[in-house]
């Protein structure tokens, strides 16, 4: 196939989000109904799915996009939604997920760790921190830090 062909249908994909729902299937009418509602705020998107439990979320711009990213996780009806980047050149039957980020909820910490650093540093046992939720940056509620 000549790359201007590929790279014309790539284009097309290159702000997508690729998905599953661990655990537990959704059905896609529910699926979209829930998550356009929740999403549609940030820019329009669309719902695309494989047979094999994967999703393909469409967005119109990489701001959208990195919103959604920004703003999970996402569940639907209790199930995790995980959510990673689209690639070019991988077939919908062959998407891996070898990490999934979730929120983590750390409680009964001691003043002195709520910096960047010590929450850091808190989270890096559990593995990798990625983010903080803006309560947590701003030290709103210090009953808790999410990560």
């Amino acid at each position: 196939m000549p790359e201007e062909i590929l790279a014309e249908g790539a284009k097309e994909w290159e702000h997508a989000l690729v998905g599953f729902f661990v655990g537990k299937k959704i059905p896609f009418q529910s699926l979209q109904a829930i998550l356009i509602k929740k999403w549609s705020s940030a820019g329009k998107l669309s719902i695309h799915t494989a047979e094999n439990g994967i999703f393909f979320f469409k967005c119109e711009y990489e701001a959208v996009r990195d919103w959604i990213l920004d703003n999970g996780p996402w569940d639907v009806w209790g199930v995790h939604l995980a959510l990673r980047l689209w690639e070019r050149d991988l077939p919908p039957i062959n998407i891996g997920f070898t990490k999934i980020p979730v929120w983590v909820k750390l409680i009964y910490i001691p003043m002195e760790y709520w910096t960047t650093q010590g929450l850091t540093r808190l989270a890096s046992v559990l593995g990798s921190p990625l983010h903080m939720d803006l309560a947590t940056e701003v030290k709103h509620m210090i009953n808790f830090a999410r990560v």
